[in-house]
């Protein structure tokens, strides 16, 4: 399970792939909703009829101090030779250009903008997506609800899919005493809409029965939704909705989320 989801961080869509399809959505936008996301362009001017709008992203590379050194020695000779290269602290830009017509709607977007983002209610993600979410959970053998969460961490597979890496934990009460469960999971985590996502996958279960007896590990299922009520960026602040399954037991939490995505 951890190589998979290790194989699903590195190799998640992202980088070029992600910044050509946001440079695609933003086509058909007009200036001031690029504008409204990307705050004022730092060159401006016309090519045509056309006005292209520039933001400038200026950065530093460093460039470490690198050297070699040989010696050849021979019959009466030694010969010695070195090579020194200091190193450099270089002045680096980035530039994102968009293309308005004279209606003031984008026609073309080049450059890399994935740090800039992509049009609002956008139904696109890239890179590592995580979050956590705390609320009330209970065990099916549990009368009471107490304080449960969880969290997940992934990597995008495509611009709606990711596969993450799951934790459950469910905290009940009844008459012979408290309970808890754990799971670890699995799950392919698919976006239906910019604001709501729905995820699925085995799971590991270990479960106490109340008074904390019979300890339990099983196989399972766990299962999961949620709902952006805020959506800034890449952050959102989630209504969530947890459950999980095992061969004996069943458990489940719905809280309040914050993630990353």
């Amino acid at each position: 399970m951890g190589i998979v989801l290790a194989t699903a961080l590195c190799a998640c869509y992202g980088g070029k792939r992600a910044s050509r399809d946001v440079n695609l959505a933003w086509q058909g936008h007009s200036r001031g909703e690029i504008e409204a996301r990307w705050g004022t362009p730092t060159t401006v001017r016309r090519e045509g009829a056309d006005t292209l709008l520039i933001w400038t992203r200026t950065g530093h590379r460093i460039r470490l101090p690198s050297g070699s050194a040989s010696v050849e020695i021979g019959p009466g000779v030694i010969d010695v030779q070195g090579e020194f290269s200091a190193g450099a602290i270089l002045k680096t830009k980035r530039h994102v250009i968009a293309r308005v017509d004279q209606r003031g709607i984008i026609t073309g977007l080049r450059g890399y903008s994935l740090r800039r983002g992509a049009p609002p209610e956008l139904n696109l993600r890239w890179g590592v997506v995580l979050g956590g979410h705390v609320g009330m959970g209970r065990l099916d053998d549990t009368a009471d609800a107490l304080p449960s969460g969880g969290l997940y961490i992934g990597g995008m597979l495509s611009r709606t899919v990711a596969l993450v890496g799951t934790y459950s934990m469910a905290a009940g009460k009844d008459e012979p005493g408290g309970a808890m469960a754990f799971g670890w999971g699995l799950g392919v985590q698919t976006w239906v809409s910019a604001r709501a996502w729905l995820r699925a996958g085995p799971a590991m279960v270990l479960a106490f029965d109340p008074g904390f007896n019979n300890a339990g590990l099983e196989p399972g299922v766990a299962v999961g939704g949620s709902y952006a009520i805020v959506r800034s960026g890449n952050f959102v602040l989630d209504l969530r909705v947890d459950l999980t399954g095992g061969t004996s037991t069943s458990f489940g939490t719905v809280g309040l989320g914050v993630n990353l995505n």
